[in-house]
């Protein structure tokens, strides 16, 4: 099977076995055995759910550290558009550029350009589209592959277009060694994310042989080293300083900012994973209908609500509302440009999104069959209360943790005080 990369870790020593993580967890890809939690790597899509509600801190993400960045000659830093908003909305973006560069980055490109070409390129492929509907955004990581482990039949639809942090670094990478006279391995391109499956879809991506970025460090580790150069470049700032090809816009971070950039019709958008798995179970249940495409971001109001942040999200969306109407400054884009590049594949992805092969269903029809039999034969033993004290978030998780041996009869409250009695 595949070895799945994860941005966070259980660390024992701090997990008191709470069960809260595995209530929680969307895909119920976490069990506790032994008091401890365990998170399925087959079935974890890095929502990072576990990291926000865990009451003893011990599910930690993992991230690059951003001293990393000193391997390279020349150090480039890509940041998520939610970052301007963690800043109070009076901060311009051009001090958070400062600051970054006084990290150590020596350039900051941000996704101004390619989220707005990338929105015109979307509109134009459902515009040319001839297949089933809803198609579904691509541009959310961890709803890929919430799509990959629980949606398979629905992978199909989702739309076969890269994300613009990819489509930014891919350019740098085509233009900046020949432009400073370097190799390109002497040039690291970093990105700051907003949660897990931002840091995955880096680090191991469903769609691409290798991400085009070096590295990538969370919001929250950036944030605590940025936030007293901030304060000090602030104090001295006058907006003449701004250099003249400056432009600003706070991108893709919350919900429908993709269809309204678009401009598209019969469109609907939908944030938070328990939202987001009604409306797939809708369209695979054939419910939804006069809808052409479905915007689905894994959290609540967006990015803008991703476990890296540090800014109550609703504050972050006041933020950016408010930094648009002060600062926002468009590029212009050559729409023939995007329509070439888009019949030339420019903006696709690498490889067709698949569903994900997992432990539980064997490629053996007989075998997936006779383990579904044996998992329904199972359930219907159990009390079906859904109680969650064997460490397993419902019974029929139970019934598929026992048909792969994981766990046994006994290990089910109910089951063992029965078989006490029996006995």
């Amino acid at each position: 099977m595949t070895q799945f990369y994860h941005a966070h870790r259980v660390d024992t020593q701090k997990c008191r076995g709470h069960m809260t993580c595995m209530r929680h967890c969307p895909t119920q890809a976490i069990r506790v055995r032994n008091g401890k939690a365990e998170i399925n790597e087959e079935l974890c899509v890095d929502c990072g759910q576990c990291i926000s509600v865990c009451p003893a801190g011990a599910i930690e993400p993992i991230a690059d550290p951003v001293n990393e960045i000193s391997q390279f000659k020349y150090k480039v830093v890509v940041p998520s558009p939610v970052l301007y908003s963690q800043f109070e909305w009076t901060t311009h973006p051009y001090i958070i550029h400062a600051a970054l560069k006084q990290l150590g980055f020596d350039e900051v490109i941000d996704l101004t350009t390619s989220s707005a070409a990338m929105a015109r390129a979307l509109a134009r492929y459902i515009e040319d589209y001839r297949g089933r509907l809803p198609l579904i955004a691509s541009f959310c990581p961890c709803v890929v592959r919430l799509i990959q482990v629980k949606y398979p039949d629905l992978a199909e639809l989702v739309v076969p277009l890269d994300v613009p942090r990819e489509v930014t670094a891919r350019e740098i990478r085509k233009n900046l060694p020949g432009k400073l006279g370097l190799k390109p391995e002497e040039i690291g391109v970093f990105y700051l994310a907003t949660c897990p499956a931002k840091i995955v879809s880096i680090k191991q991506p469903a769609e691409k042989a290798r991400s085009h970025f070096d590295g990538v460090v969370s919001i929250k580790d950036a944030y605590s080293v940025l936030l007293p150069h901030v304060v000090d470049i602030r104090e001295e700032f006058e907006e003449t300083q701004l250099p003249d090809n400056f432009t600003f816009h706070p991108g893709w971070v919350t919900t429908g900012s993709i269809t309204q950039a678009a401009e598209m019709e019969n469109w609907l958008a939908v944030s938070g994973l328990d939202h987001v798995m009604q409306i797939l179970d809708d369209i695979e249940n054939s419910r939804l209908r006069n809808v052409d495409f479905v915007e689905a971001l894994a959290h609540m109001l967006g990015c803008i609500g991703g476990p890296y942040n540090v800014e109550n999200p609703y504050v972050a969306r006041s933020n950016s509302i408010k930094q648009r109407g002060r600062y926002e400054k468009l590029v212009q884009l050559d729409d023939d440009d995007i329509q070439r590049k888009l019949k030339e594949g420019y903006y696709f992805l690498e490889h067709p999104i698949k569903p994900r092969p997992t432990a539980y269903f064997d490629t053996d029809l007989a075998t997936s069959i006779k383990r579904m039999k044996e998992k329904e034969r199972v359930y219907r033993k159990l009390r079906q209360t859904d109680c969650g004290c064997c460490g397993s978030p419902t019974c029929m998780a139970f019934a598929e943790d026992f048909v792969r041996g994981d766990v046994k009869f006994t290990d089910c409250i109910f089951l063992s005080e029965k078989s006490s009695e029996e006995d």
